[in-house]
Parts: structure tokens; sequence; C-alpha cells
């Protein structure tokens, strides 16, 4: 009960790590003076982060808690999963917020500690009062109103190890006997060398396996199309919400020396403004999903000082929905999908309301109107409302047990009624309807899809990928209706059935609804809307209305060829709502990223990048019955989108060169001429190209 104590308060967080320096161990080989004195450097350089008021009490303690350690002989060090620094350094982990949980962990078992090792702690105390005091009025008036991080010179890799408009993992050797190695990402661009994280903040994907866009100075993930600049490090594009690293670098006698901490952290806080009372502007996102989490995000860290207010229909935080389709049982625990935790969003000083639906959104006067009648006047607006799932205009499609996936309580609801051994019919063979089966098969149930397609993905993927998925499916286990839709439903006993357009009757125990979503837009009054529902936006993501914008579901816009377009992919959401987010600031700009969108199933990944809906010819490289193929879907001779299957970075270096306007013909990949991997090759020649002499020079953290 004492954690947020221990953790507010610098002094005693320390007096509980001294102690923990004199715990028991398990760990009898390990060299008690090495470990304690690797130990004690560490707690020194954390010391030399703090206020001066508290740096130099604890700077004595930390000096005295090594010989008081040593002393205790046999009592030896803390064990390695109470050591602070491999909490910090755990890597690859899928949880963004993992870090910050495991540090309050080691907190709470120090507490423990300390509670075991009260003679130590009063020696400590007693002893370290000298040192302490004399070491704080030596720094009274030299010392800095904030310390930088200890930080040491590695030489990391040799010069002609990266060539121009290249980059690469290298691995920054330990510092203490006790450290690992940790990697770090080297690239050169222009001949100017940048040093960053090597991870991506999303899922923790080693960014080197990715690709990079010297146009936009970015680096992007192998895996979701996640882009970081290689300058500051900060988010700009898909789902990485926490920045990544960045070092200074030099060139020195052919070596490249990295400045790098002594303590490394995979991910980083990104730069954002802080909230001025005296601003009296308000901006209103609605909505919170994804583009609202990266939208409210995105505004602080464009400099916005005014007030945030961030409006959600759903109970939870924002959330990371897709998750959902893949892994029922996070329904039943959502805080552990969240995208941003509540600390987040107070430290942003960003007023977030849960459960509230707003009634009308006047766009000419400026005016939210919520159901309890409250009326909020904006100075700018975001519409991130994304989609509701639709149901099916048939007899008994509002009977209890038929369901629709798009909430976590959804989720629990799929999961309460399709539990192991039970008869489940899903009812759409969309992305969000294959993935659902997949679950469901893997969880024990007898699974069946009806698609209105012959084959799962027909629409989006083509006739042959389709049925190599088909027969994916049926290999583990699901049977599949194609060229199917139900005509009614109806309650028999504790069942459902399900009558298909033939007469067939298929009974379920449940039947789950995967057949697409409809835009939430209905409340918008004063903007130009599309039949469909939804906001029409220019390129910039703003609507006809004065200072009102929209991202992600919600949103038609203007896409880079000049054709309108609605993409319901939650990476492009993400993306749209950063976007967005600096129109509403000021600072328009056009949102040229060429759509992507992923899946998993069965293990299995997909990768679909850009945009079309009326392709006549799909061009195939690899092979399609082994799942490992790269497909080309064209029209008119041009290539439009690209879809891959176990081929990474083929897909986000299609999306930069689709971006660019530098894909090949379909001509070129159907004879042979073009494959897959010049692709790579292609994106390469374009990063080591030689910069305009004219463009503005790119600034780099340099030594």
């Amino acid at each position: 009960k004492y954690r947020h104590f221990f953790l507010s308060t610098p002094t005693i967080w320390y007096l509980a790590c001294a102690s923990a320096l004199s715990s028991p161990t398990q760990d009898s080989k390990r060299s008690k003076a090495s470990t304690t004195t690797g130990k004690t450097l560490k707690m020194m350089s954390k010391v030399q982060r703090m206020p001066l008021a508290n740096r130099g009490f604890s700077l004595g303690l930390v000096q005295m808690a090594a010989p008081a350690a040593l002393a205790a002989g046999s009592r030896g060090v803390a064990t390695t999963k109470h050591n602070p620094t491999y909490i910090q350094r755990r890597r690859r982990n899928q949880n963004p917020n993992h870090q910050r949980q495991q540090q309050h962990n080691f907190s709470e078992s120090a507490v423990g500690n300390a509670s075991s090792s009260t003679k130590l702690l009063f020696a400590t105390i007693a002893a370290g009062g000298a040192v302490a005091a004399a070491y704080a009025t030596s720094q009274k008036v030299s010392s800095p109103a904030r310390c930088e991080a200890p930080t040491r010179f590695v030489t990391v890799a040799k010069s002609a190890d990266i060539e121009d408009g290249t980059m690469k993992e290298v691995m920054v050797p330990k510092a203490t006997r006790n450290d690992w190695d940790h990697p770090i990402l080297i690239a050169r661009v222009d001949g100017q060398l940048y040093a960053t994280g090597a991870s991506c903040s999303h899922y923790s994907a080693p960014l080197a396996k990715g690709v990079m866009a010297k146009d936009k100075m970015h680096v992007v993930c192998p895996w979701h199309n996640a882009a970081f600049d290689l300058r500051t490090g900060q988010p700009v594009r898909g789902p990485g919400l926490p920045a990544i690293p960045v070092y200074p670098v030099k060139e020195e006698d052919g070596n490249i020396i990295v400045e790098v901490p002594l303590e490394f952290s995979d991910f980083e806080k990104p730069k954002a403004a802080k909230r001025d009372p005296s601003d009296p502007r308000t901006f209103v996102v609605v909505g919170g999903g994804a583009a609202g989490a990266a939208a409210v995000d995105s505004l602080r860290q464009s400099g916005f000082p005014g007030k945030i207010l961030l409006l959600s229909s759903e109970k939870y935080l924002p959330y990371d929905r897709p998750v959902l389709s893949k892994n029922l049982g996070k329904g039943t625990d959502p805080s552990s999908i969240l995208l941003r935790e509540e600390e987040h969003f107070q430290e942003m000083e960003v007023e977030v309301r849960l459960g509230t639906t707003v009634k009308e959104l006047d766009a000419q006067a400026q005016k939210i109107t919520l159901t309890t009648g409250e009326e909020i006047k904006y100075d700018a607006a975001l519409l991130a409302t994304g989609a509701t799932p639709r149901s099916l205009p048939i007899p008994g499609a509002d009977l209890p047990g038929v369901l629709p996936l798009r909430t976590p309580q959804d989720a629990r609801n799929i999961a309460e009624k399709c539990g192991k051994g039970k008869k489940v019919l899903v009812i759409g063979s969309s992305f969000i309807g294959m993935e659902i089966a997949g679950t469901l098969q893997r969880g024990g149930c007898e699974v069946t899809v009806v698609g209105m397609e012959a084959y799962p993905f027909e629409r989006v993927l083509g006739k042959e990928v389709g049925a190599a998925m088909k027969k994916f499916f049926e290999e583990k286990g699901v049977t599949f209706i194609g060229s199917a839709s139900a005509t009614s439903i109806e309650s028999k006993g504790t069942q459902l059935q399900a009558t298909l357009g033939g007469g067939k009757k298929l009974v379920a125990d449940a039947i789950i609804l995967g057949v697409g979503v409809k835009p939430n837009g209905s409340m918008v009054k004063g903007a130009e809307m599309a039949q469909d529902g939804s906001i029409i936006t220019d390129e910039c993501l703003k609507t006809s209305a004065p200072n009102l914008f929209a991202a992600g579901d919600i949103a038609s816009f203007k896409a880079q060829s000049g054709e309108m377009m609605r993409v319901e992919h939650w990476e492009l959401a993400t993306s749209q709502g950063r976007l967005a987010a600096k129109g509403m600031v000021g600072s328009p700009q056009p949102f040229d990223q060429t759509p992507f969108f992923w899946t998993s199933i069965f293990g299995k990944n997909v990768r679909y990048v850009g945009h079309s809906a009326n392709f006549d010819d799909v061009v195939i490289e690899g092979d399609v019955s082994k799942l490992s193929f790269v497909a080309y879907y064209c029209e008119k001779g041009e290539i439009k989108a690209v879809a891959t299957m176990m081929r990474d970075p083929i897909a986000v270096a299609a999306g930069e060169l689709l971006r660019l306007g530098k894909m090949p013909t379909a001509e070129e990949v159907k004879s042979g001429k073009v494959k897959a991997n010049d692709l790579l090759s292609t994106l390469q020649t374009l990063n080591a190209q030689k910069a305009d002499a004219t463009a503005k020079p790119v600034a780099a953290k340099v030594l």
C-alpha cells in the first residue's frame, strides 16, 4: 500500500534499493563484489538524474550501501528477477505498458526487502548523512536545473559497413558483467548517420527488417507499417504510439561511434506540449478508438497547449481492437489491451469522458450536444466515431445468440456462448468473419462459415488466393459454404437454425455476424456527407464545415490519386488521427500514405497494401498453395495493390513505392522482368540517390 509513496519519493525509493542489495540470493555462483559494484553504479546513475535536494542525500545512501552489503557476506545480492535493469530492458514484449508495470512490481518487492533489512537501512541512513550533506553543498553553485543521464561512447561498426541509403542493426556491448548486449539501429542518409532504437514500439518488430523512406526520413516496421522519424524517434505513422530513442553518432578513423546511455530504454515518451490554462481554446475529439487516441497524442506533440476533450461512447479507454477477433479472452480484461493507460491522459492533461454519447454535432455552430443535454462549444473538432457492425435484414437477425463483434463486451458474449464443443455458424467471409472462425476453431468449436463469395476474401484478394485460403481453413477443420446467404434465422429450442437461399438449414448454438460495418455519422449536421453515411473530407482530412476534421472509418477522403476513398483499416485510422490533429493546429498536410492492412489467422499473416476495388488482373509470384507469395492487383496495366504472405518486408516496400509512384507496370511483373525482391532494390536505390542541392538540409543528432 506504500508503493506510490516510494515511487514518488526518490530518497525513500533508494533506501529500498540499498536494502535490496543485502537481501538473500539464490545465485551463489555470482560474484558478490562485482554484482554489488555494478548495482551501485546503476543506482548512482539514477541519482545523477534526481533533483538536487534528493540527489545529494541519495548519493550518500548509495555510496554507503555497497560496503554495507559486502559486509553482510553470505547475504549476497538481489536476485535477477528483482533487478531493475533486468526489468527495464526486457525486449520483444508485445505490451508497451509492460515495462511500467514491472517497475512498479520491483518497487513493491524492494519495500518487502526493506522490512527484512531494517538494521542495514538505519545504518546506511546514519553513515550516509555526512556524505550526502557534503555532496549537496558542493553542488549548489554549479548544478544545472536538470542533469542528463550518464552515457558512454561505443564503437559499434566500421564506416564501410553502412552504405548510403541503407540501415543495419548493430549490438552495443554490455556495460557491466551483469548486463547484456543491446541492439540499436544505424542508418545513413545522404552521407549522414542516424542512430535510433532497434524495435518498433507497437509489437517490438526489428526495424532493421523493415525499410527506409528517404523522402520522409522514416524507418518503417516490416509487420504493421508503423513509421518513426530517424531524426527524432517520433512516431509518425501507423500503430506505434511510444517514440523510439535516438542517440548522438559520429565517424572517427573509419569507425562509427555512438553515445549511448548506461541504461537503455527500448521506447520513450514522445515530446509533448504542456497544458497552458491561459489558452482559451477547446479542441474536441469525438471517438475513443485508434484515430481518437492518436489524435490527442498528436495535438500535444504538435505543440497545442489548450484544452483537449476526448469523448467516447465506450466505457473503456482506447484499446487495441484487432486483438479481440484473435483472442476472445481479452474481452474479459480490456485493461490488458489498452493503447494508453489513464495515467497517460492525466499526464497529457487530456479530459477523457467515457460512456458519453453525442446527440448532435452542429458543424456550422461549432457546437456539440450530448444525450445528457450538455452543450460543448469547440474551436476545432475531430470526428473519429468509427463504425457499427451491420446486422442482417432478415427475420430472426435480432434473436439472442446472434452476435456481432466490435467491443470487449461483444467478445465476452461470444466466448460465453461458444465454449468447447459448441456448433457455431459464422455468416460473412470478410476478414473479421474468417478471423473469428479461426479463433473459435482453435478453441474447440465446430465452425461453419457461410459467405456470399465462392471463396473467402475473394472480393479483396481474388479467386486464386481465396481458393488457397479456403483449402487452408478446411484443413484446419472449418467448413466453408460459398456463394450462399442466409434468408432467415429462427429458434430451435436452445439452438438457432439458419435457412440459406437454396433451402439448406444449418443448426448452431450461436451465430456470429461478420457482414461489414456502417459509419457512425448520423449525429452530424451541417457537413457534407457521402451516400453511405460517412463524412466527406479533402486530402488534409478537413470537412466542408469550418474547423471540423474526420479520420478513420467515418471519413471518405480524397486520396493522392484524386479519387474519393473510405478505408476500414486500423493502421490507417491511427495515421489519419495524427494527420488530422496537425490540421486542427493550423499545419495541414495532405494524406499521402498508402493504405495498409494485416490479418493473422491460424498463425499465418496476410499483409495488404494499396487499394484496388476493381482489379482486372492478378499477377502472382510464389507458391499460393504453400501460402508463400506476392500478389499484384492491377487495373488497366497499373499495379494498385499488393498482398503478401511469408514475404516480409515486400508489403511495406510496395507501400512506399506506390506512394512515390515508382511501382513497376503489370506487364513487367507478369513477364518476370521485375521480381518482388527488386522492389526492395528499387527503394534502396531511391534512398541512395543524392539529395537535391536546393532541398532543405536534414538535421541529425550528432556528437
